[in-house]
């Protein structure tokens, strides 16, 4: 499992508890008193916070993912004009091949 599925599943479960123990405030409120109401309130506050930090910790990991790749991605373009630029002849030949192979795949079907 990759950092970012494991970052994304520990969120979801803090989510998870977030809700339960709001679910928890809400039943406890008919039942105990304003100094229990106070405690779950602040413990919920608490994990609130948390989850908004772990969401922003995915957030830029996702950020930066993809700005990997964008980069990556420029990289090989430019690799590519590269070899292009200074072989034509051949780029149009290897693309006239991949052509051909293709239109001979794509007829038997």
């Amino acid at each position: 499992m990759s950092q970012f599925d494991k970052k994304r599943e520990e969120l979801l479960d803090e989510i998870r508890d977030i809700l339960i123990n709001a679910e928890e405030l809400f039943d406890e409120k008919s039942k105990s008193g304003e100094a229990e109401l106070k405690k779950l309130k602040e413990k919920l506050n608490s994990r609130v916070s948390n989850a908004k930090e772990k969401f922003a910790s995915l957030q830029e990991d996702a950020i930066a993912s993809a700005k990997d790749a964008v980069a990556s991605a420029k990289q090989v373009v430019k690799q590519t004009d590269s070899i292009v630029q200074d072989n034509p002849y051949k780029a149009i030949g290897v693309a006239g091949v991949i052509g051909l192979l293709l239109g001979v795949l794509v007829s038997k079907k």
